[in-house]
């Protein structure tokens, strides 16, 4: 190509590239209230096809795209430099180095070493798209599975129930379908065969977006039926009485995660008398209108000290040390103050002892209780850890490495928690009969595959409710990463067709019901508290079933195409064959 000619296309990549970085960071929530920029998670992915089409070289590709989107994820993961300024940049660093990948690889489905047309791009993109965040989201240093496409189009109530059927792998699928067609029937015309004749193929022109427009009616119109049946079971059971739903008091703490991470003995007494505090207050408003609570939730780690098993209990009394039973009496107190029980969140430590002037365990968890007059009635674990929060990839496996990075770039922070093989459910009594309660614990709700575990362990319901504790202190004045963490869980809600309420330290606290939508939220940085009342989830989705099946087939697909153009690609030094083999 002319060297003239090779600066314009490079320019027209890197505008394309600049473009979709913005829409990208756009579609994403940008505070706790604005969220309309949904409709952009379909345009970004065909921006960032232009890109890949009007690029030169794979290396011209490589800087237009990782760039802009560096600026990016910097942009919405700059709350990370108050926990850890060394590896803010380097998650920053990793993210857009994963959108180079998408790019590379779009780029060898799509687009011949000559700059001829291979796969149609609304075949391509949604086969990159799905694979390279099934990659990113679940398998690489334990999966960080944040900035999916999908996630924004959640606010699509409609169409997002399309997630039913296959997760959020097949709503990324969608997105992917519907921004690869307009890239075809706009761009396609204008670059083709090596001849130089525009490549104006039927399917390229009429029939791809012909599809796609079908495709997001068909989405939209099962959606709107999925609705009707969910509204239709909601007034069949508020007709029936209230007792038909139960009544769950969310209690919302606004503790700083500075205090968290240096925790005074003292200000833990204080801090907790006044969880305390708003738990009665909040359970005597739900007396005075419209009848007691069935369950008190408190936010993940909101108890002090070191869990409530019987051994540890006894070996700190025995041993006269604090915390003692103090707040384990505290909280049976307080389940017989406001006659219900407490699902709270507090760490876990087993075979408890005390060696020299040190506590030794043989096991830590992060765990919720499900706590009643009569003492702590059951305990789950967390079955996934979060990755550089609560254990670092790869690093974790020497001690001394760990602790020399965690010193540099993370100081307070201690990554010696260890993951749990199985979830437990709860069984809650309500007027109306027994229900199920499934805890994922912080960023578990993030996760697809934990989730269905959590409440749908063996493929069979556990659960009629999905209550997801978690402790957002973390994202310290982001309040956009708190409605990004909400987000996600109103798709998770709508993936396993269960409401999810969810309880948050300094929010944003929620009411999801079983199709996506907000029914309640408590503010961001703020105490409070309010009932939720769900309709229970029945049955078992589709998605459940399918699991990442979607995702899956999309890898397998990709996987096809690169074995394909393998031999083309190698022959003419395409950089892409290194990055993705």
């Amino acid at each position: 190509m002319p060297v003239a000619s090779a600066r314009r296309t490079a320019r027209l990549s890197l505008a394309a590239g600049l473009a979709s970085a913005l829409a990208f960071a756009l579609s994403f929530p940008l505070s706790d209230t604005f969220v309309g920029g949904w409709p952009l998670a379909f345009a970004w992915p065909a921006l960032l096809s232009a890109a890949v089409w009007t690029a030169p070289r794979p290396f011209t590709l490589a800087w237009t795209v990782g760039v802009p989107f560096f600026a990016a994820f910097l942009a919405h993961q700059w709350w990370m430099r108050h926990i850890t300024e060394l590896g803010m940049p380097v998650l920053v660093l990793y993210l857009s180095g994963w959108t180079v990948l998408l790019a590379l690889l779009l780029r060898r489905l799509a687009v011949g070493a000559d700059g001829s047309a291979r796969w149609p791009f609304a075949l391509a993109l949604p086969c990159a798209l799905v694979a390279v965040e099934y990659l990113r989201g679940s398998f690489v240093c334990s999966g960080y599975a944040w900035f999916f496409a999908a996630h924004p189009v959640a606010e699509w109530t409609e169409v997002a129930q399309i997630a039913s059927l296959g997760g959020g792998w097949l709503l990324t699928a969608l997105v992917g379908f519907v921004a690869g067609a307009a890239v075809d029937a706009v761009l396609r015309t204008g670059r083709g065969s090596p001849d130089g004749s525009p490549d104006r193929s039927l399917a390229s022109r009429i029939i791809w977006p012909t599809l796609a427009l079908a495709a997001l009616a068909g989405s939209w119109g099962f959606g709107r039926a999925q609705i009707a049946v969910h509204d239709a079971a909601a007034e069949s059971s508020t007709s029936t009485g209230a007792a038909a739903r139960p009544r769950i008091l969310v209690v919302q703490t606004n503790l700083p995660m500075s205090n968290k991470l240096a925790w005074a003995p003292e200000q833990q007494v204080e801090d907790f008398l006044v969880f305390a505090r708003q738990t009665i207050d909040g359970a005597r408003a739900a007396r005075e209108q419209g009848g007691a609570v069935d369950l008190a939730l408190w936010p993940e780690t909101m108890v002090p000290g070191l869990g409530l098993e019987p051994e540890s209990l006894k070996t700190l009394v025995d041993g006269g040390y604090y915390p003692g039973n103090r707040f384990e009496e505290a909280l049976r107190d307080l389940a017989t103050r406001i006659d219900a029980p407490l699902l709270v969140g507090s760490p876990s430590f087993l075979g408890l002892s005390v060696e020299g002037n040190r506590f030794r365990w043989t096991s830590q968890f992060n765990s919720a209780y499900l706590v009643g007059p009569d003492g702590a009635r059951g305990r789950t674990d967390k079955i996934y850890l979060t990755p550089f929060g609560e254990m670092m990839p790869i690093i974790s496996n020497w001690d001394w490495l760990e602790a020399q990075l965690l010193a540099l770039g993370a100081e307070g922070m201690t990554f010696d928690l260890d993951a749990a093989r199985e979830p437990q459910a709860f069984r809650i009594d309500t007027p109306s009969g027994a229900i199920g309660v499934a805890v994922p614990i912080c960023f578990e709700i993030t996760q697809p595959w934990a989730a269905r575990r959590i409440a749908f362990p063996d493929g069979a319901r556990a659960a009629g409710v999905v209550v997801n504790l978690s402790n957002d202190g973390w994202f310290g004045g982001s309040r956009a990463g708190r409605r990004q963490h909400l987000q996600v869980s109103q798709l998770r809600a709508i993936e396993l067709g269960t409401p999810v309420v969810r309880c948050v330290n300094t929010g944003l606290s929620a009411s999801i019901d079983a199709v996506g939508r907000l029914e309640a939220v408590l503010g961001p940085e703020v105490d409070g508290a309010f009932v939720a009342s769900p309709v229970p989830g029945k049955g078992r989705p589709l998605a459940v079933l399918v699991g990442d099946g979607v995702a899956v087939v999309a890898c397998l697909a990709a996987l096809v195409g690169l074995l394909r153009t393998r031999s083309a690609a190698m022959a003419t030094g395409d950089l892409a064959v290194m990055l993705v083999p």
